[in-house]
């Protein structure tokens, strides 16, 4: 099933031990003794391995041997349809370049647990010319501030190549301290909008507005979500969920009141300033006065599944994962975006992910004419259809009949205008998500009070962004 795998948290002692090893002088002393060419100007490569010139675009590719170690496009650690066809259609491209494809099997921790592998490979100078290091997951900033990958900016100027076609949001997202350090690889625009049960809301005398009509507010939704709760409880059912405590919950519902839930330069968690302390007020009120939402551990399985959830806070991703996972044509679900901000965008928080090229390999001309080949508009069609993963970073895909369902549709208006993320200021991002799932979890669940609830998880986000920078 295609999905955004949620994972468990990786302990930062192995994780900076491991870059620690890893540092930029380090790095380039273990990986060079292999044999290969370091490059420390973000430029391809010349010498040894390298194809092309620093102009004049793309060379025939020299005879060669690259890695691709990923875990996109894997289930259970073995390729799927889409990984074999992006190296035979390659390679049929180029004859004289043999791929390695070598999958990465993913643990309990889910994607967590492929980075210290990774990290290991490059330490042991094995890690291949391509691979990811997801931003969503906060792995690209670490592996380029440790010079584990390279900046693509004089490729894309060598051989002219068109950023465009791609959303411009996920491009941007591939942007760091001024240098891009990959192309998209899987994207979509988080849980901006809400995936409802047609029936239940219609039996509960709901009528949705239009998503682009003035009535369509957060008051509106507050109004609804109500009504669905108060009719659908008689019955053992819950108004609504949505993805609170999480960091990423946190951040759209704080967006939704026109504000934040961290300052721009990613130093400080402002939860207590007006805007952020209204949209948690609006959830807290949602579960804890009203009673409507379906509360972490208040119950078991897929509530909405089995027709007893009215409406759930979802994205473009789910409605892929629910039509796979409804077999029999109920329950039968709507969506919607969530409503505009006063600057006319719909709030929003980009997730995606990286391919990128290795700065210490033999080969990086020959990886970057693989990522080339992995993003092409046929080859991520490919990666939705045939790899089950959500990558939905080109306009040029949606006219494919596999994007065809109206429910996926409505939500292309945020593919043009979606928010990223703001990047805590020391790279932290684990220790700040999991912040957010300890502290936030009594607050959301009415466990304290909503004022010293708000201030604890203020506080307790605001230490880990306190700490110094891994």
């Amino acid at each position: 099933m295609m999905r955004e795998v949620k994972s468990k948290h990786v302990t930062h002692q192995t994780r900076r031990g491991l870059l620690g090893v890893l540092g930029t002088g380090t790095a380039a002393g273990v990986l060079t003794a292999c044999g290969t060419q370091q490059s420390t100007t973000g430029q391809p490569a010349t010498g040894q391995g390298s194809s092309a010139a620093q102009s004049g675009g793309p060379k025939t590719l020299t005879p060669a041997t690259i890695g691709w170690d990923t875990f996109r496009g894997v289930a259970g650690g073995v390729g799927t349809k889409w990984p074999d066809d992006m190296v035979k259609t390659f390679q049929d491209k180029n004859p004289s370049v043999k791929v390695e494809y070598r999958p990465i099997a993913l643990g309990d921790a889910g994607q967590q647990s492929a980075y210290p592998k990774m990290l290991s490979a490059a330490a042991a100078g094995t890690l291949g010319e391509v691979h990811a290091w997801d931003p969503s997951h906060w792995q690209m900033y670490q592996a380029a501030k440790k010079n584990l990958i390279r900046p693509l900016d004089s490729y894309v100027a060598r051989d002219k190549y068109d950023l465009n076609q791609f959303y411009k949001s996920f491009i941007e997202y591939q942007r760091w301290e001024g240098k891009l350090w990959g192309l998209p690889s899987w994207g979509w625009t988080g849980s901006d909008g809400l995936l409802y049960n047609s029936d239940l809301v219609a039996n509960a005398g709901v009528t949705f507005p239009a998503q682009n009509s003035a009535e369509w507010s957060m008051s509106k939704l507050y109004e609804i979500a109500v009504k669905v709760g108060k009719f659908i409880e008689r019955t053992g059912g819950a108004g609504m969920t949505t993805g609170m405590p999480s960091a990423g919950a946190v951040t759209l519902w704080t967006r939704a009141f026109n504000a934040d839930n961290l300052s721009p330069d990613g130093k400080k968690s402002v939860l207590l300033d007006a805007g952020p302390k209204e949209a948690m007020k609006f959830i807290y009120d949602l579960a804890n006065r009203e009673r409507v939402i379906a509360l972490p551990g208040t119950y078991q399985g897929d509530i909405f599944l089995n027709g007893t959830l009215g409406m759930e806070q979802a994205g473009s991703l789910s409605v892929f994962n629910r039509n796979k996972a409804i077999k029999d044509g109920n329950p039968k679900f709507k969506t919607q975006l969530l409503p505009k901000r006063k600057d006319g965008k719909r709030p929003s928080q980009l997730r995606g992910g990286t391919w990128n090229v290795g700065q210490s390999v033999k080969f990086p001309d020959h990886g970057w004419e693989f990522l080339k080949h992995i993003t092409t508009r046929e080859a991520v069609i490919s990666f939705n259809a045939n790899g089950g993963e959500g990558a939905l970073t080109r306009p040029d895909i949606m006219n494919d009949d596999y994007f065809k369902d109206p429910n996926f549709r409505a939500f292309l208006e945020n593919f043009e205008n979606s928010m990223s993320h703001v990047v805590p200021a020391n790279l932290n991002g684990f220790d700040f998500e999991a912040a957010y799932s300890k502290f936030g979890l009594p607050f959301y669940k009415g466990e304290v009070g909503f004022e010293d609830g708000l201030i604890t998880l203020n506080t307790e986000v605001q230490k880990i962004l306190d700490m110094p920078q891994i």
